[in-house]
């Protein structure tokens, strides 16, 4: 039996360690935001601390989404709201959000094999679902400035 959960938390630990939690967010972010034109384009109306801060803000929380179909408070706020302090991301975002991720990992962990990305997949998997399906009920395209 492979504990998917035990993996993805060793992952976790040598991705984001203790004295540098913010260069994968950084350059998870940076894939991001290169996965398509689309999102070049959606990103560069950002200021450029805005998008790093979003995804490092709703990660932990993402994570805490899983089988028992709790969302927290701040994520579900962050999913719904349009102004500023929300995600405001298209729902096809989030297919690259994912590939964006397990391709970071690939990256970052040296450890990294499919069981890591397998584990991945899955423990990012019900928040990003969440995250998905909250954009199609409420994601608002910006006007262009």
């Amino acid at each position: 039996m492979k504990f998917y959960r035990d993996l993805f938390e060793a992952s976790l630990n040598r991705v984001i360690p203790d004295a540098d939690k913010k260069a994968f967010f950084q350059a998870f972010f940076e894939a991001f935001k290169h996965m398509s034109p689309e999102t070049e384009q959606h990103f560069s109306r950002l200021p450029d601390e805005e998008g790093p801060q979003m995804v490092y803000k709703s990660f932990f929380a993402m994570l805490a989404v899983d089988g028992v179909l709790f969302v927290p408070d701040f994520l579900e706020r962050l999913a719904r709201e349009q102004s500023h302090d929300g995600l405001r991301l298209p729902p096809r975002f989030f297919a690259l959000w994912r590939e964006a991720m397990l391709n970071t990992v690939r990256l970052r962990d040296p450890e990294c094999d499919e069981e890591i990305l397998t584990a991945w997949a899955m423990a990012i998997a019900p928040g990003l679902e969440y995250l998905r399906r909250q954009a199609e009920l409420h994601y608002q395209a910006r006007e262009e400035q």
